[in-house]
């Protein structure tokens, strides 16, 4: 395809960028909330986290220090994917318009479709978390450029929600649990289980983790409001004082699919977000049929960085994850049998490294539908 720009072309181009911020939502995202952000510019980000220290050991008088060799924890990579749509516009239907409806019409509506793009991709990570045959979601190899040695899954080669995630002296841990709906009881022996069980590091380790935000999708609303925004114990006859009351803030997300599934974790740890090209867009002519299209392009990436921040739980499981505490409780799974993030646990790693693969990825899409590409 021979591309043609002219002025018009051009001018057209930046009326785009008008039409496209006039209608852009501006409410926060739900995931922009539950998500690190961080500025990529390469097409992927990768870093090894130190384990570090365990505890200081007395030294007596006249005595040697002893010494403690430090332990490498899971490299984790995210890929920068591509999102992209481009939209045809015959000559005769630019030429016949008024200057600018046509694409005014078209174009105002893409904001939107970037935030449903943003909150579906994000929330798969949720969604797709518990599949024991994973999920490509998870996987960020780039193919020439970089491979992911997990697959299909996270960091440590299993599902993000599961049953036994290894730390790195011989101990497993849960961060799934099946049969728990949300209730009372059951909210406090996931808060439990997240904050007493799961608050190791990779050296198994104690250290200080407690959530502060419990996810559902909206068909728990009411549910999750009366556990958490009573004074009294719901149900109980005595009077006693609900101590879950105010322990987490309720946040509901129409983007996760089981209606009976949540999660109990920490905002913003375990779970990173790349930005690498803001919204992108562009107005050309193609030479030959005349025809006029309209692209869009963006780009992020997005993956788990501890399984410990969050959990999850089903009417019939309960997650961690890292750096996320993942102690979502997931009710309702996938047909696929749950398998029982960048942010590094608190006290279990104190510096990691980055290393950034400065590979282009191409650009271009020619999908009419909003795409993905590696």
């Amino acid at each position: 395809m021979a591309v043609k720009r002219s002025a018009f072309t051009e001018a057209m181009k930046d009326d785009l960028y008008s039409y496209f911020w006039e209608r852009y939502p501006q409410e926060e995202s739900v995931w922009e909330s539950l998500f690190e952000i961080v500025d990529s510019d390469s097409a992927y980000t990768q870093f090894t986290s130190a384990i570090g220290l365990g505890i200081l050991l007395e030294k007596p008088e006249g005595e040697t220090i002893q010494a403690e060799e430090p332990m490498e924890s899971y490299t984790i990579i995210c890929k920068n994917r591509t999102f992209a749509r481009k939209v045809p516009f015959s000559y005769e239907s630019v030429q016949d318009s008024k200057k600018g409806n046509l694409l005014q019409a078209t174009v105002s509506t893409w904001g939107e479709a970037v935030v449903r793009t943003k909150e579906t991709f994000y929330s798969n990570i949720f969604n797709k978390g518990t599949l024991t045959a994973g999920d490509d979601i998870f996987n960020n190899s780039i193919t020439g450029v970089i491979s992911d040695p997990s697959g299909d899954f996270i960091y440590d080669g299993l599902p993000f929600f599961d049953t036994v995630h290894p730390d790195r002296v011989g101990n497993t841990y849960s961060n799934i649990e099946a049969s728990r709906s949300l209730t009372h009881t059951n909210l406090e022996s996931t808060y439990l289980t997240y904050t007493s069980t799961n608050n190791r590091d990779e050296r198994g380790n104690v250290f200080t983790l407690v959530p502060d935000v419990l996810l559902f999708n909206p068909a728990l609303k009411f549910t999750a409001q009366v556990i958490l925004n009573t004074s009294a114990i719901p149900g109980s006859q005595d009077n006693d004082v609900n101590v879950l009351s105010s322990i987490v803030e309720p946040q509901e997300w129409s983007y996760i699919d089981d209606t009976n599934a949540w999660f109990l974790g920490k905002r913003k740890m375990g779970l990173m977000a790349t930005n690498r090209e803001d919204v992108n867009l562009d107005f050309w002519q193609d030479e030959e049929n005349l025809t006029y299209y309209a692209r869009i392009i963006c780009r992020y990436g997005g993956t788990p960085t501890n399984w410990r921040l969050k959990s999850q739980c089903l009417p019939t499981l309960q997650s961690v994850e890292n750096n996320w505490v993942n102690c979502w409780e997931v009710h309702d799974m996938d047909n696929q049998q749950p398998s029982l993030d960048r942010n590094i646990l608190e006290g279990s790693t104190t510096n990691f490294r980055f290393l950034t693969g400065k590979a282009e990825e191409s650009n271009e899409n020619t999908s009419a539908q909003l795409s993905i590409a590696a």
